[in-house]
């Protein structure tokens, strides 16, 4: 068996977002107490995410993990330049 989403979460998901948005629009006074909207939306919801999460991984290609790559060798050490000698210059001294 193909193995897909996480359909139980998405439904538990699902009913509290419908859930929160019918107590949202019966507190904006959107919709009525009385209004079956307040019954259905939270259902509905749960379905919609419960089909989501069934649908959701399907086709889905797996990924390839990336082998690291090796980190560059180091480089060889070089001697620090030598300082300019002022007798070099050809500056005379009186």
């Amino acid at each position: 068996m193909k193995r897909r989403g996480r359909p139980i979460m998405a439904a538990i998901f699902g009913f509290l977002a419908g859930l929160f948005a019918a107590v949202s629009l019966l507190a904006f006074g959107i919709i009525p107490l009385e209004s079956i909207l307040v019954t259905i939306l939270p259902v509905a919801a749960m379905f919609v995410a419960f089909a989501l999460a069934m649908w959701a991984p399907i086709g889905a290609t797996p990924q390839t993990p990336q082998t690291p790559q090796a980190p560059p060798p180091p480089q060889t050490p070089q001697a620090p330049p030598t300082p300019p000698n002022p007798e070099d210059r050809g500056a005379s001294s009186p």
